[in-house]
């Protein structure tokens, strides 16, 4: 937390103040700090205190400070800008274990002359952190601060000067071990506030922010300033949560013995406390120097954590708790002359804090020998350390406890090791970095601790935090408490802060001159991450550029960006991905909240409605949003007049958001297209529009378009564009992968030869997922055998793990093996000198810059873990996605024929330059052909070029990551406990090209698994798509092919419950208790693949599915029937269930099925309704909102034969000049064949083709085709096209 120190703390920097020491406490403090050791002994004269104390003689030189652990040497120079006071130091003694040497007593103003001259500096040194010293800003507003005093003796900071002076004075706290989080102070301005209500309204919207539900977020509150001294604002409390202490007629204490005298004061005003050990004290706060009143403190404003032992049972019968927001209350901010008595401020716990100063110090709840006791230790005698093993496990328990209630704690291990990052940062940017040893160094473990071996300069900086004279002692009473005279007490505060710290991720070195830029990304396949991470190493360039997936990111950093890059996937129809899920959450309440404030607003957007009654994401309202620019505006502040003005939450971050889909899709690029809107509805300013990169096509130009012009524009706004070359960066782009060369990685045999046990542990590091073994059971075909095709059941065994529960209507998540024999073609391929089998282990070759120069060495290459290169290919990479254009670049490399290195390189480019519509003919046909007959796998661009040796280096460290597959859930938790079944299609075809043939990674994998085989796996709940809470609402259920895989979950929860519900109630008592449900289904033979047919029969008959709607599009002497025609058919029923009797709607199956029926449904609903079509589209979308209309979407097929026919077609127009088929062939060439457009407006029904099972679909030749598993590459050489 910050630091210095109030009324009640021990020394470890901004905690609560919950120490007391007495006269004896000084001796106690000497006694744990061992300040005789051999390191203090021989600190040099000048490493003494300056500043608040004492001035050395040889102040004015800079000072030598030594790190005994490392043999480092560093110099301050920043004590020269320390401030002076009357010292307590001398030459002969020095004080500075006194606990409080400085305080700030009385309460009289300072003199106009003292109060203009630290106004004076400090808007200068605000004025050099925001760029602008001596300007005419500058000047502007100093000539107004100044003539504001003159008058009338004091003057107003803007909010942000409030702000920075704030964060600047903790940065400035010399005993705070936390400060690396300086920069991340939210400030709640509260310098309206008149009255002692409006107080207790700040002070209790400050504790809900900064508890955030356990994700601890730092915060200052900042009540008016002092005027004249008689009308003082202050809290009482020295923390705003705090335990009270009842002092008991035989001196015994119940509660918290440093809360003895202030629990008094609180009785006397009239609170009446529970009397026992954990009561949380009333706040007492006094306004415009009125008397004080007290407050109960909400209970949602308080939240506590129950302390118990991660191996001691007994340990939570102690009935332990603490508080989870440790915020300090009594201390002072001084800021340009001002003083504001009263300031909460909070960060989060550092774990000794309260193990081993509030639970075990002997004159707090003194809980040591207690707990050594339970422990079955000796404490009869100090030799057996009983103290020390006590201490350390109370400690355990408060680490453990915050943790499991997930609530933010630090340990002090990580604490000190932040601090000296901390003191280097500092020592880098300004020259020094204030700090008391005495107080640095935690209260256990302190040689341990690298602080303990760091010598430290203590002096005092402004703006600051001081120590003031409890409010009791000063305040002068209108009407006294009715049994009191003037409140007093034998026993005295010393005025005590307790730190608590903030742990960040460290940085390995200050970059003082560069503007942050921070790159998040969220994915499902790591496309994104990818291109994340090339525009990491663009931005690197010229910025401090961080990259984050978006659940690592610390949202409560967002308002303190510079510049913000993000590149985001779109799940299945329009979700976010599971990593980026928590931030967009956090961004649409932000935005709400933000709508809420500005409502009396227009802003240059229109609205953006975030409301929904839903508790699913949806991004879907975000697709046709029109995207507007921002003016651009160079980052330069002619004046300071807009800073008094309230602000947007974002309102100083630039952002560029690169969106990755599929335009199958209706809501293509949904989640970028959200992200956008919501950020610059919190106020930030998009420098560029959105950038839209579709799988279909023309993705990788896209993204090198987007990636060059925002980094163009972000320079320019910056101002640094004369600081780098703009063109070389952003050519930069396009070439071969430059984070990897052979001579920067290497490829070395393991020091331990077995590949990883539990791969499921492995796979769980690597995808950041808890990834759970699973038994396969049994496998059932589904289909008749004289079909063509395969679809199969699949039971798995969970094995009763929790992490196994389930919802019908869940997706669960499989982790497929690659075949065993594409891993063999593709291991003769490999230039590696030891057998496949040979466990290994990746380097890479790291230059580190040191004080001794840039030191060369190898360092582990972490990205997967030792193992073999055969276990690589055949569980963790991709083997049979379609290599990048980067990734055939960086191939050519290592093709020893000169024509092959040529052939490569040239296929990569014209990937690229087909997408941007610059070829030639000829490029354009190579690409076409390229593309619609022979997408090849790894396997065969191997073989494809006979002279291409790969290193393995390069497989292991640029072949994506084989991902998992989901499958929606085909069974009930409860009528199949410890069971998930699944719905497969076993997909394989023959490619149009080779003639070769291609399985499905996944299905083929699971079609061939044997009993008890291990089946990586975990649950993706899919809360828009579970079954309604109202069990009497009626339902539609569509879903064609395997589309029907998740209802069959739904008619046997159905089921469950009609049983469940006849053990419980007669048969007239549950009547009407369930709602109507209809299946609609579809498929091509009555006998050949009508799936489930038995089971659908016995579930009408049981009465728990309505109807049964079947459509046959290939039965012989039918007409061809899909779903749609059957919705159409039966339009009054479906009507009357959406509309009338508040139903829901599922559609479970393809892109281009869902489409066709939604726009079947928008029409039966115009029709009986007697409404527009655009009426009904807007119901529909309000029935989304609603969680009414439920669509699980998989991906479209392209059929070879199709898209190639037509893309001849469309040529042999445009050679006739018809602008029409031009305009069509651009779109095919950028991957829009198949548009959203086209999807939803323009696909009639009978148009629809046949909806794919699982995603795969028979072409005209009866081959089936999958999207994600690409066909083979070319059977001839590229030249012969």
């Amino acid at each position: 937390m910050m630091s210095v120190a109030s009324t009640e703390s021990e020394c470890n920097g901004f905690g609560d103040h919950d120490d007391v020491f007495t006269g004896k406490d000084t001796e106690l403090a000497g006694e744990y700090r061992d300040t005789s050791s051999e390191y203090r002994a021989s600190t040099p004269p000048e490493t003494g205190r300056v500043g608040g104390y004492s001035a050395s003689p040889l102040r004015q030189k800079c000072v030598k400070l030594h790190n005994f652990a490392s043999g480092t040497q560093s110099v301050d120079a920043l004590h020269h800008n320390a401030t002076t006071c009357e010292a307590p130091c001398s030459d002969r003694r020095c004080r500075g274990s006194i606990l409080a040497p400085s305080n700030r007593t009385g309460s009289l103003p300072r003199p106009t002359t003292e109060v203009l001259k630290q106004a004076t500096e400090f808007i200068e040194q605000y004025y050099v952190h925001i760029n602008r010293a001596n300007t005419d800003a500058h000047a502007t507003r100093l000539a107004e601060v100044t003539a504001c005093i003159e008058t009338t003796g004091t003057y107003r900071l803007t909010e942000a000067e409030l702000s920075y002076g704030a964060k600047l004075a903790w940065r400035n706290a010399p005993r705070c071990i936390g400060r690396i989080q300086w920069s991340k102070l939210q400030l709640f301005d509260a310098r309206n506030v008149r009255n002692t209500r409006g107080m207790l309204e700040a002070v209790c919207k400050h504790l809900l922010y900064a508890t955030n539900k356990g994700n601890i977020r730092s915060a200052i509150t900042v009540f008016p300033p002092r005027t004249d001294g008689q009308h003082d604002y202050r809290v009482w409390n020295t923390t705003l949560i705090k335990y009270a202490g009842y002092e008991q007629e035989d001196g015994t204490i119940i509660g918290d013995p440093a809360s003895v005298e202030f629990t008094k004061i609180c009785l006397k005003l009239g609170w009446r406390g529970p009397g026992g050990r954990f009561d949380i004290l009333p706040l007492i706060l006094q306004a415009n120097g009125e008397d004080p009143e007290w407050f109960d403190i909400p209970e949602e404003c308080a939240m506590e954590v129950k302390l118990s032992h991660p191996e001691f049972d007994w340990f939570a019968e102690f009935g332990l708790r603490w508080y989870a927001v440790p915020a300090v209350s009594n201390m002072m901010l001084d800021v340009g002359g001002l003083e504001f008595t009263a300031c909460p401020f909070n960060g989060w716990y550092m774990s000794t804090e309260i193990g081993a100063r509030n639970l075990c110090d002997t004159y707090r709840y003194n809980l040591m020998e207690t707990t050594a006791t339970k422990m079955g230790l000796d404490t009869t005698s100090n030799m057996t350390l009983w103290k020390d093993k006590a201490l350390v496990e109370t400690n355990l328990a408060v680490l453990h406890s915050f943790q499991k209630a997930q609530v933010t704690i630090t340990d002090h291990h990580s604490a000190s090791e932040s601090f000296i990052t901390h003191m280097r940062n500092e020592q880098a940017t300004r020259g020094g970095c204030p700090a008391d040893w005495v107080w640095i160094v935690p209260p256990m473990s302190g040689s341990v601790c690298p602080v303990f071996h760091q010598e430290m300069l203590y002096y005092s900086l402004k703006p600051s935090y001081e120590y003031q004279e409890p409010a009791w002692k000063t305040h002068l009473w209108r009407n006294r408490p009715v049994d009191s005279g003037q409140v007093t007490s034998k026993k005295t505060f010393k005025e005590v802060a307790e730190a608590v710290r903030f742990v960040a991720r460290l940085m390995i070195r200050a970059l003082s001159k560069r503007f942050k830029a921070t790159i998040l990304y969220a994915t499902e396949t790591g496309r994104s991450k990818n291109y994340a991470e090339r525009i990491h190493r663009m931005f690197s360039t010229a910025f401090n550029a961080k990259l984050l997936c978006m659940d690592e990111y610390d949202v409560a950093n967002l308002e303190h960006e510079a510049l913000l890059l993000v590149v985001a996937s779109t799940f299945g129809n329009g979700d976010p991905p599971d990593n980026g899920l928590s931030f967009a959450r956090y961004i649409m309440e932000k935005a709400k909240e933000e709508q809420r404030k500005m409502d009396s607003i227009v802003r240059r957007n229109s609205e953006i409605d975030c409301e929904s009654t839903s508790e699913h994401l949806s991004c879907e309202k975000f697709c046709d949003q029109p995207v507007r620019i921002a003016p651009r505006k160079i980052l330069r502040m002619n004046s300071v007049t807009s800073m008094d003005e309230p602000t947007y939450m974002l309102s100083n971050v630039r952002y560029a958001v690169f969106g990755l889909g599929s335009s199958a899709y209706p809501n293509f690029c949904a989640f970028g297209h959200a992200v956008d809107e919501l950020l610059e509805t919190l106020g930030a300013e998009r420098l560029l529009e959105i950038g839209e990169g579709d799988e279909l096509g023309g993705q990788e130009i896209a993204f090198k378009k987007w990636a060059q012009e925002t980094f163009k524009v972000a320079c320019e706004n910056f101002c640094i564009g004369s600081d780098v070359n703009i063109d070389n960066v952003t050519a930069s782009i396009s070439m071969p992968d430059a984070a990897w060369s052979a001579e920067k990685y290497r490829v070395i045999a393991a020091d331990y030869q077995a590949n990883p046990p539990d791969l499921c542990r492995t796979l769980s590091r690597l995808h950041g997922k808890a990834v759970l073994p699973c038994r396969f059971k049994s496998r059932t075909d589904l289909l008749n055998s004289l079909s063509r095709r395969s679809t199969i059941l699949v039971k798995l065994d969970t094995q009763d793990q929790e992490e196994f529960a389930y919802e019908p209507g869940d997706h669960v998540a499989i982790y497929p093996a690659n075949d065993k024999d594409l891993v063999d073609r593709i291991l003769r391929r490999i230039a590696h000198e030891k057998s496949p089998d040979v466990v290994v282990k990746v380097d890479r070759h790291e230059a580190k810059i040191t004080e001794l120069g840039t030191v060369r060495t190898w360092v582990p290459h972490d990205r997967l873990p030792h193992c073999s290169i055969r276990y690589a290919l055949l569980h963790l990479l991709d083997i049979t996605s379609t290599p990048s254009p980067m990734f055939l670049k960086t191939l050519s490399m290592h093709a020893r024929s000169p024509l092959e290195q040529k052939q490569l390189s040239t296929l990569g480019e014209l990937l690229e330059e087909h997408s941007e519509q610059r070829t030639t003919d000829k490029g354009s046909a190579v690409y076409d052909e390229w593309l619609y007959s022979s997408f090849p796998n790894l396997a065969e661009i191997l073989e494809a070029f006979p002279t291409l040796r790969v290193p393995a280096s390069l497989l292991l460290t640029l072949l994506p990551l084989l991902r998992p597959r989901y499958y929606s859930i085909s069974s009930s938790p409860q009528m199949h406990p410890g069971d998930v079944h699944i719905t497969v299609a076993v997909v394989q075809y023959k490619s149009k090209a080779s003639g070769a043939i291609h399985r499905g990674v996944c299905s083929t994998w699971l079609d061939a698994l044997s009993a008890d085989d291990i089946v990586p796996a975990f649950i993706r709940k899919a809360p828009s798509f579970h079954m309604p809470k109202d069990q009497s609402a009626p339902m539609v259920l569509v879903g064609p092919g395997t589309g029907i895989a998740p209802f069959r979950s739904f008619w046997q929860q159905r089921q469950y419950d009609r049983y469940q519900e006849a053990i419980d109630q007669s048969d007239a008592d549950k009547d009407g208790r369930f709602g109507d449900v209809t299946l609609v289904f579809g498929c091509r033979h009555s006998k050949l693949d009508n799936i489930y047919k038995e089971e659908k029969m016995t579930a009408k008959e049981e009465g728990v599915l309505t109807d049964v709607w079947t459509a046959y599009s290939r039965e012989v002497h039918l007409p061809k029937t899909y779903v749609q025609d059957l919705l159409r058919k039966n339009s009054q029923k479906v009507y009357e269930t959406v509309c009338g009797g508040k139903g829901h709607v599922y559609v479970c199956g393809d892109v281009t099925m869902a489409a066709g029926v939604r726009v079947t449904i928008e029409t039966i609903i115009a029709k009986h309704g007697e409404m527009s079509e655009e009426k009904a589209k807007k119901l529909i979308e309000r029935l989304k909102d609603e969680n009414r209309y439920h669509e699980d979407i998989f991906g479209i097929t392209l059929r070879t034969a199709e898209a190639t026919e037509k893309l001849r077609e469309l040529k042999q127009r445009t050679e006739k000049n018809d602008k029409t088929a031009a305009e069509e062939l651009a779109s095919l060439r950028m991957g829009y064949f198949l548009r959203r457009e086209t999807v939803i407006r323009h696909r009639t029904v009978s148009e629809n083709p046949e909806t794919s099972v699982n995603g795969s679909n028979l072409n005209n030749n009866g081959r089936e085709r999958k999207l994600s598993d690409p066909p083979p590459y070319r059977s001839r050489p590229l030249h012969t096209y």
